[in-house]
């Protein structure tokens, strides 16, 4: 793991200092588990420097239970910003470039940095920076600071971080090196057992069932690809569920699901097919109509509708609803399988 040095400290302990007691904090759009995670383990270290920070996320959170843990500590940054942050900001688990278009330009320059990118920051300014290719995950970052910093790691915040990096390497089938070996080793004898465990195994709501059984009547199978919608859902956290019950049906490699509510597209993919990226996959397909997150073994996208929810929004209006919801089915199927078919999506460096 990256040594987390005199000076290195030394410049971190003087930024963060300087806040003044408040910062705000800014994670990834559609936040991941590893996201949620290093932004917990952050507000622990600001806490031990008598920091009070607020956090925000913009887009979707997948997990709902990761967002009943933190309670209030995080808020959803409404969709239309009009004012620039006032205060210190803090970025965790982003960097400026992959923030939503337009946001970016409303924050100013952030004092601090922090996050695991393969995006270029040589021309990234701000007090504290701290962004590594070399990790899988910020979680991983984040325990080294603890541990450096000699923090005490409480049973929740422990087991979040060991939970986070366990979803990013599939329990070690992808993505994972010394780094976060040795940070899980870390943690590991600091997790509450009964949360991962729930963590891990979720409950189904009746809406997942629901969504499912659409999914299986609309699915579409080629070879080992299997794609399929769930129609009109209120919530579109349920095709991540949807998606892993796809892929336990014989035969099945790959599966993406997608449905649409009054404003968007959703579609989230994963596959057990190591030698596919999916993340490379929906840039590729998709690249150009929305923001994508994910990893080679998953991906997701939300697309917006545009004009056409003026159909959503007309209930009475069945055939026309029908009608784009397969216009939407051809479109996606045919990026996604063209991408497969040309070989474009296989495992590369690219994460």
């Amino acid at each position: 793991m990256k040594k987390f040095g005199f000076l290195k400290r030394y410049k971190f302990n003087k930024t963060i200092k300087k806040c003044n007691d408040e910062l705000t904090v800014l994670i990834r759009n559609d936040p991941s588990t590893d996201s949620l995670a290093s932004f917990y383990a952050f507000k622990m270290i600001c806490e031990f420097y008598h920091i009070n920070i607020k956090g925000y996320y913009t887009g979707t959170i997948q997990h709902k239970g990761l967002l009943n843990i933190m309670e209030s500590d995080i808020e959803h940054l409404p969709d239309v910003i009009t004012t620039e942050f006032s205060g210190p900001l803090a970025l965790i688990d982003v960097v400026p470039s992959e923030l939503p278009e337009g946001l970016a330009t409303l924050i100013g320059l952030p004092v601090m940095i922090i996050s695991h990118s393969k995006a270029a920051i040589k021309n990234i300014k701000c007090d504290y920076k701290d962004v590594r290719a070399d990790v899988e995950t910020t979680s991983t970052i984040m325990i080294q600071y603890l541990k450096s910093l000699e923090i005490p790691i409480d049973k929740t915040t422990g087991t979040l971080l060991l939970y986070a990096i366990r979803d990013r390497t599939r329990i070690f089938l992808t993505n994972i090196n010394h780094n976060g070996l040795e940070a899980y080793l870390f943690v590991l004898g600091q997790i509450d057992h009964d949360l991962l465990l729930k963590l891990e195994n979720p409950g189904v709501k009746s809406e997942t069932f629901n969504d499912l059984a659409k999914a299986i009547s609309n699915r579409i199978i080629k070879d080992v690809y299997l794609i399929a919608n769930t129609g009109y859902v209120k919530d579109p956290n349920t095709l991540s569920k949807v998606c892993k019950y796809m892929l336990d049906l014989e035969g099945i490699s790959t599966a993406l699901i997608f449905a649409v509510d009054i404003s968007n597209i959703y579609a989230y993919a994963i596959t057990d097919d190591i030698e596919i990226n999916l993340k490379q996959i929906f840039k590729k397909a998709f690249g150009q109509c929305g923001n994508i997150i994910g990893t080679p073994s998953y991906a997701s996208i939300t697309m917006p509708l545009g004009l056409f929810n003026v159909i959503t929004k007309d209930q009475e209006n069945s055939k026309s609803r029908e009608l784009m919801l397969n216009t939407i089915s051809d479109s996606i199927s045919s990026r996604f399988l063209k991408v497969i078919e040309e070989g474009e999506g296989k495992l590369d460096s690219e994460q």
